[in-house]
C-alpha cells in the first residue's frame, strides 16, 4: 500500500518540514511508500520546492491528481481529510496512518 499526499501540504501555511517528518516515519517504520499528488503541469514545480527544504528525500514518485495509485490519501476530501500539516497535527496524523494500516 502507498500513502498519497495532496501537494498543498507541502506548501504554506503547511509546514514542510512536518510534511517531511510524516514522510520520513512512514517509509522508515511503517515501510510504506510516500507519492506526492500534484496537479497537472505542477510535478517539477513541486520536486523543485521539496527538494530546495531537503522534504524529496522519502518521496518515492510524483504523480498528477489524474493520474490512478490505490492507497490511503492525506488532503483536503481525502481518506485523511485535512487541509494543513503542520507541528500542531502531524503526530495526530501519523497516528491516524498507523491506525489505518494496522486495523
Amino acid at each position: 500500500m502507498v500513502i498519497m499526499y495532496d501537494s498543498m501540504l507541502t506548501e504554506p501555511p503547511s509546514s514542510v518540514y512536518c510534511f517531511r517528518d510524516v514522510t520520513l516515519y512512514v517509509q522508515v517504520f511503517l515501510e510504506k511508500d510516500n507519492i506526492l499528488v500534484c496537479p497537472k503541469g505542477t510535478r517539477t514545480m513541486y520536486w523543485e520546492w521539496i527538494k530546495k527544504y531537503g522534504a524529496q528525500d522519502f518521496i518515492a514518485e510524483l504523480i498528477t491528481d489524474k493520474e490512478v495509485e490505490y492507497g490511503l490519501s492525506i488532503g483536503e476530501n481525502k481518506s485523511i481529510d485535512i487541509n494543513i500539516l503542520n507541528e500542531f497535527n502531524y503526530g495526530n496524523v501519523i497516528n491516524i496512518i498507523r491506525e489505518r494500516l494496522f486495523i
